[in-house]
């Protein structure tokens, strides 16, 4: 069993299993198998079979690249989602995407941003302001520096519609609020931009929703200093796609393995 567990991909399997991958690597062993069987060669397409379907079992897939394809395949048949995930599940995530919630859209946020002088654009780029960088990345550093339940108490009562944080560890670490979680990085970025603001915005609702739109000017992790790369929302295997869903960009830090911002879809 040791050895069989060392040839386990379990990014791939288990609750990870991306079943359209599955699918696709059954059909395509079957249709190689047959072809075997048609040229008479029973005992090759034999072996083929066996060690394909421990090889699907074990690694998630045995044909190359398939959470390039495979996902796309199926979600364009007319196969039901429902035959591969959760009829009431949209997207499952554990974490949480932000220390609050807005209803102030993007647009909006940034246009009230740009007439406190907070961003400004070069060309069609849109960029913070050298001041309110600085003092962003000032306090993030003081954040950082902080214990993980210091920082949850530090979040607790700097925000008004915070009234309970905790704290959980599993490899990563994370801020509870509300039972969600809502990783380290995220908490020290929006928590310090929050303060960098209450010099520039006077409204609340601004405020809120503007600490969250700073996340999206990160170019390095605010803990491990880590360049962060951009990403998608969900991976092929084990993620949960719908036919035709394009899965958000984000920016995730490769060290922590944790996303600190996820870019709004058109």
């Amino acid at each position: 069993m040791a050895e069989l567990d060392s040839l386990r991909e379990p990014d791939y399997t288990g609750s990870n299993r991306c079943w359209p991958c599955t699918l696709v690597n059954v059909l395509l062993l079957a249709l190689f198998v047959l072809w075997l069987r048609v040229r008479n060669r029973r005992l090759m397409g034999l072996t083929v079979a066996t060690l394909g379907v421990a090889g699907i079992y074990l690694r998630g897939y045995v044909v190359p690249y398939t959470p390039q394809f495979a996902p796309r395949l199926v979600a364009a048949s007319p196969l039901p989602n429902d035959l591969f995930y959760d009829a009431g599940v949209d997207t499952p995530e554990a974490e949480r995407p932000s220390l609050t919630e807005t209803d102030l859209d993007g647009e909006t946020v940034l246009s009230e941003l740009a007439t406190a002088g907070v961003v400004e654009s070069d060309g069609e780029i849109l960029l913070l302001t050298d001041a309110a960088d600085a003092a962003w990345h000032e306090e993030m550093d003081r954040l950082s520096a902080l214990s993980l339940s210091a920082l949850a108490a530090e979040t607790r009562r700097t925000l008004a519609t915070v009234s309970e944080a905790d704290t959980f560890t599993d490899g990563a670490e994370w801020v509870v609020l509300g039972g969600e979680l809502v990783g380290r990085p995220v908490v020290v970025a929006e928590l310090a931009a929050y303060r960098v603001l209450d010099e520039y915005v006077d409204d609340e609702s601004v405020r809120l929703a503007g600490a969250q739109s700073f996340r999206m000017f990160l170019d390095e992790c605010p803990m491990c200093e880590t360049a962060l790369v951009e990403s998608s929302e969900v991976s092929c295997c084990g993620g949960y796609t719908k036919p035709n869903q394009s899965p958000d960009e984000t920016l995730v830090c490769p060290e922590c393995e944790q996303r600190l911002f996820t870019f709004p879809s058109e």
